[in-house]
């Protein structure tokens, strides 16, 4: 019998509900939070969209962001930070596609952030994924 992610996220709910946060499982993302609990028992399983919006709440306080970023490109970031979500990673490719695609692409992204563009997704991986 093989167990679905939200199968297994729910059997250590059942057995470690003091380690277990949240309702998880139902995203591909949610495995590696499965794989890291399996690996390090030690570690609170929560869901990985939770703990990246963790993540990015600390990032975004870090680079000041209420004064660094106009409201557009704040709705930009908070845009990757969702991709990263869903996706573990955001690349330039992934700005001719969905969302992005629909408000400028890859130019648009560049017309915003200019040349700290590359700097910004690789710090926005290495910080979210990690």
């Amino acid at each position: 019998m093989t167990a679905t992610p939200t199968q297994l996220w729910s059997a250590f709910q059942a057995v470690e509900s003091d380690k277990v946060k949240g309702n998880g499982g139902s995203q591909l993302a949610d495995l590696v939070m499965l794989v890291r609990h399996a690996l390090i028992p030690a570690l609170t399983l929560v869901p990985y969209r939770e703990e990246l919006r963790i993540r990015y709440a600390a990032w975004l306080q870090e680079r000041n962001a209420e004064q660094t970023f106009t409201p557009e490109q704040r709705e930009w970031l908070d845009r990757m930070a969702e991709h990263i979500a869903n996706s573990l990673s955001i690349e330039p490719d992934d700005f001719e596609m969905g969302w992005f695609a629909q408000h400028g692409s890859i130019g648009k992204a560049h017309a915003l952030f200019g040349a700290q563009l590359p700097q910004l997704l690789a710090e926005m991986n290495e910080r979210l994924v990690a």
